[in-house]
């Protein structure tokens, strides 16, 4: 039977809706590690911009001042350097755009013990899939108004601009925003974190997960990962078990989107997983663990169905 066009058009949108869940579902198979064995420590993921073909990585506390670039499958893409950056402890990368130019913020914003009277941000260029130099565009120094804290999740919202900074070690986590620097810092200057808001909805630590680990379960809630879709239309959370995704409706305030309740990516258990991004075509979300024990990118839910009210 011969199906006229208007009939046609459906078997055909599913056809390519198929083919591209195909696509997603090749690309988020778990792999046991990222393929460099120097990427031992992984502690920040973030999508380049200038191409969906690789993702950027860095270790955390302890390595020098370097990125790696990381394959869908965990691949190796190389090694590059970022000459002027110190890494005391790095935490999270972010993709970003500065002056139409694609660029990279790198958070060293990690204080375990909450004794940093600063922390820092650095802006690099993004040198793309061949590059093996990051050259440092600025960098920043800023405190919280509310005292020193840890944080592990950084993220530039892609319309206004905000930096993003998410704090780890309290329930319900804060979050702070920077406003993005219209040009190169001042030597020495100190700048203030705003508050705008806390994060909520992270599942506490059920039995199950005090059991599992009966040292460390009850930490399976805190945020070690935060980027934003490349439209700015949702953010994910990751936490140490799973990750979360949050919508954000018209005119949402960031305090206004972080309190609804969000979608759950149900990550691979692995232990201390501590970096999270998105893809530059906003349909996966990719993690991997610091003790190199697991890495995926992982399809992302499809936003609710809402139902109408029948009046």
């Amino acid at each position: 039977m011969t199906l006229s066009p208007s009939r046609r058009w459906p078997q055909l949108l599913l056809a390519v809706s198929l083919q591209l869940s195909a696509c997603a579902y090749l690309r988020a198979q778990p792999v046991d590690a990222v393929a460099n064995p120097e990427l031992d420590e992984l502690s920040g993921l973030s999508r380049l911009l200038a191409t969906d073909d690789w993702l950027w990585g860095h270790n955390d506390s302890g390595d020098r001042a370097r990125l790696f670039r990381v394959g869908f499958d965990g691949s190796d893409g190389g090694v590059v350097e970022v000459p002027g950056a110190k890494a005391v402890d790095w935490e999270d990368i972010a993709a970003f755009s500065w002056r139409q130019q694609p660029a990279l913020l790198i958070g060293d914003i990690g204080d375990n013990y909450a004794l940093r009277r600063s922390v820092s941000l650095y802006a690099v260029a993004d040198p793309g899939a061949n590059g093996d130099r990051a050259p440092l565009l600025w960098s920043l120094q800023f405190r919280y108004p509310d005292g020193p804290r840890d944080a592990e999740g950084l993220a530039v919202d892609p319309v206004s601009g905000d930096i993003l900074i998410l704090s780890k070690r309290e329930r319900p986590p804060k979050l702070y925003r920077l406003a993005m620097p219209s040009q190169a810092p001042e030597h020495g200057q100190i700048l203030s974190a705003e508050p705008v808001g806390t994060v909520l909805h992270l599942p506490k630590p059920t039995p199950a997960d005090l059991a599992d680990d009966p040292k460390y379960g009850f930490l399976r809630d805190w945020p070690t990962a935060l980027d934003l879709a490349p439209d700015g239309s949702y953010a994910v959370v990751g936490t140490y078990k799973d990750a979360y995704l949050y919508r954000r409706q018209p005119g949402d305030s960031w305090a206004a989107m972080f309190a609804r309740p969000p979608q759950t990516i149900d990550l691979p258990q692995w232990r201390q997983t501590e970096a999270g991004t998105i893809s530059a075509d906003g349909r996966l979300y990719c993690a991997g663990s610091e003790q190199r024990a697991g890495f995926a990118c992982l399809p992302l839910p499809a936003p609710p169905i809402e139902h109408p009210t029948v009046p």
